[in-house]
This record gives C-alpha cells, sequence and structure tokens, in this order.
C-alpha cells in the first residue's frame, strides 16, 4: 500500500519539472536575443526620374490651301505628292475681268500723267487757280491706289506654297469654281516634326525648354531623340496636366498624326534622401520607417516624395548617416535591440 501511493507522486512531478525546463529557456533562450535584420545607410547620391507618357506627332509647319477668291481654277502647276518650295506657283485662277479692269485704270493714269504735267507748267504763271491744280494732283493719286488695289486682287489669284514642304492629294481640278471654304490641297513641312505630349502638373516645375527626350513609334524600332522648346503658360484645367512641345530635328520618315511613346528624364533631385521602398512602413498616421539608434529601433516618422520601381525619396525625417532597417519588419517593434545582417 506504501509503494502504490508512492509512484503517482513520483509520475506527476516529472511533468512540473519539464514544464518549469521550458519555461527557463523561454525566459534566457532566442527570444530575447537582437533581431537580425538588413540595414541602409543613408547617402546623398544623384538620382535622376524617368517618366513616360504618350504624346502625338506634328508636322513642322502644316496648312491646307484655299482661295482667297471666288472664281474659276484654270490651271494647276503642282503634281500631287510633290516636294515645292517657297513662293512656288501651285494653282492659278481666272483673272481675265481683273486684267481688262486694270488696263482701264492704266489708261486713265496716263491721261491724269498727262494733265498734272500740264497743270505743272500753267499754275507757276497764274493761268490755271491752286483749285484746279490740287483737282488734278488728287485725281492721279486716286487713280494710282486704285491700280495698286487691282494689282493686289490680280496677285490672288495665284495660289502659291507659303513655305518650303510636300503637297498632298489635290482636291479640285481645272475648270472647278472655287471659294475661300473649298480646300485645294495640304502642304506639310516634315523636315522637323513636332512632338507634343501631357505631363502631370506637379512635374511643371521640373521640365524646362531644351530638355532632352526620347520616343518611339509603332512599327518603327528606332528610338528617337527630341528637345523640348515650348511650355503652354497655364495647367489645363480638365485634365490638370502641363502640354509641352518637343522638335525632332532628325525624322527619318515620321509622318504627322503618329502616336509616340515620350520618356522623359527629370533633372537630379536636390533635396530628400533616396530609400529602398521596402523600408516605408505604413500606418494611420503616414509613412514611417525604422532607424537603429545605439542599437535599438525607432519608428520614425518621414514625408515621402517621388517613387520609382524600388526607391522612395523622403524629404523630411532622415539625414545622412541614418542606419534604415529594411527586412524583417514584421517582427520588429520601437526598442527592440537590432543587429544588422552580415552579407553571405
Amino acid at each position: 500500500m506504501i509503494l502504490l501511493k508512492k509512484t503517482p507522486i513520483r509520475l506527476l512531478a516529472l511533468p512540473l519539472l519539464v514544464t518549469g525546463a521550458f519555461a527557463q529557456g523561454g525566459k534566457g533562450g532566442a527570444s530575447n536575443a537582437p533581431l537580425v535584420a538588413e540595414t541602409y545607410t543613408v547617402r546623398k547620391a544623384p538620382f535622376t526620374q524617368t517618366l513616360s507618357t504618350v504624346g502625338t506627332l506634328r508636322a513642322n509647319e502644316s496648312v491646307s490651301l484655299v482661295s482667297e477668291l471666288s472664281r474659276r481654277l484654270v490651271k494647276i502647276h503642282v503634281q500631287e505628292g510633290s516636294a515645292v518650295a517657297a513662293g512656288d506657283l501651285l494653282f492659278k485662277l481666272d483673272d481675265s475681268d481683273l486684267q481688262a479692269e486694270l488696263g482701264e485704270i492704266q489708261a486713265r493714269i496716263f491721261l491724269a500723267n498727262t494733265n498734272k504735267k500740264r497743270v505743272d507748267n500753267l499754275l507757276p504763271s497764274k493761268a490755271i487757280s491752286q483749285q484746279e491744280y490740287d483737282s488734278s494732283t488728287a485725281e492721279l493719286a486716286i487713280l494710282e491706289a486704285q491700280r495698286n488695289t487691282q494689282q493686289a486682287q490680280i496677285a490672288k489669284t495665284e495660289i502659291r506654297a507659303p513655305f518650303a514642304g510636300r503637297v498632298g492629294v489635290r482636291q479640285v481640278s481645272e475648270g472647278a469654281f472655287v471659294s475661300p471654304t473649298t480646300p485645294l490641297i495640304t502642304l506639310q513641312d516634315v523636315s522637323r516634326i513636332k512632338v507634343d505630349f501631357p505631363l502631370p502638373e506637379r512635374y511643371s516645375g521640373e521640365v524646362k525648354s531644351g530638355q532632352k527626350f526620347t520616343f518611339t513609334v509603332a512599327g518603327n524600332g528606332t528610338k528617337f531623340e527630341g528637345e523640348i522648346t515650348v511650355l503652354e503658360p497655364a495647367i489645363e484645367a480638365a485634365t490638370r496636366s502641363l502640354l509641352v512641345r518637343g522638335i525632332c530635328s532628325q525624322p527619318k520618315g515620321l509622318l504627322p498624326g503618329g502616336f509616340a511613346e515620350v520618356t522623359l528624364s527629370l533633372d537630379q533631385l536636390a533635396h530628400g534622401f533616396m530609400v529602398p521602398s521596402q523600408a516605408i512602413v505604413p500606418s494611420a498616421r503616414g509613412q514611417g520607417i525604422y532607424l537603429v539608434e545605439n542599437g535599438k529601433a525607432k519608428l520614425q516618422s518621414i514625408e515621402i516624395g517621388l517613387r520609382t520601381d524600388d526607391q522612395v525619396q523622403i524629404l523630411q525625417g532622415v539625414k545622412e548617416g541614418d542606419t534604415v532597417v529594411t527586412t524583417n519588419l514584421l517582427r520588429i517593434r520601437p526598442g527592440l535591440e537590432v543587429t544588422a545582417a552580415t552579407a553571405p
């Protein structure tokens, strides 16, 4: 009977000892060891952000030619699709009535000139009055003005190229009656190509005239280069974007109206520091990072700026030389001892 009473007591004591051993191990074991994590030392380094957007190709100069007068087209001097120089005659309108009127004015001017010479000789001898002299002089001046007006009308019957370029498809034929609303042909200057593209409002202060960019177009493996020439002086209210125009000096077969994929590199950042994006700790109060100070973790609130695929710009909250924790962020907490992981 005595043996039966002692045996259960020994069996119960064993679990207690085992439990105590686990408890001691948890108190002085690996859970209180410093957390091993990878870190990043904040340093100043040049950083250039690359933006991607889409744009539209436009001709350096483009116009749809029309007549200033409503007249019959009598002669076409241009071949469709050909290159023309500035000032080349493209179309000729009927000017027969205008030429006849000009001949009449020229005859009246001849007579007025004869009268003017006569009164110039008679006025000094008082053979005519001053009024007759003034009337003769004014008549000649009026006729000369009418001649200039008629010559200007005749000049409008010759439709010439306003700049050098290449014409497109002709819209009219000889003998057609044309008016200022009748398109005749298009003229495009494609010696250079303009590239228009929008940029988000927040980058309006990061771009400037003369800045370089690259672009590609569908079906062409060439990467073209351009230079920004114009910045729209206002933000478009509907899209909150800034319209930018650049010039490609070597278009190599690019055509106006094409779709361009534009890549633009902004200037190097002059403020803030770049840290790995995985170091950022989001919270309800904003963004933060864990710093290592005196071997312990410290949660630091920050203000972030630009982002790339693997880096984030920090505008406020860190300084050069700070050590930032980049891994084991789910296990870390403020005040926990942290040891930097050694490189393998």
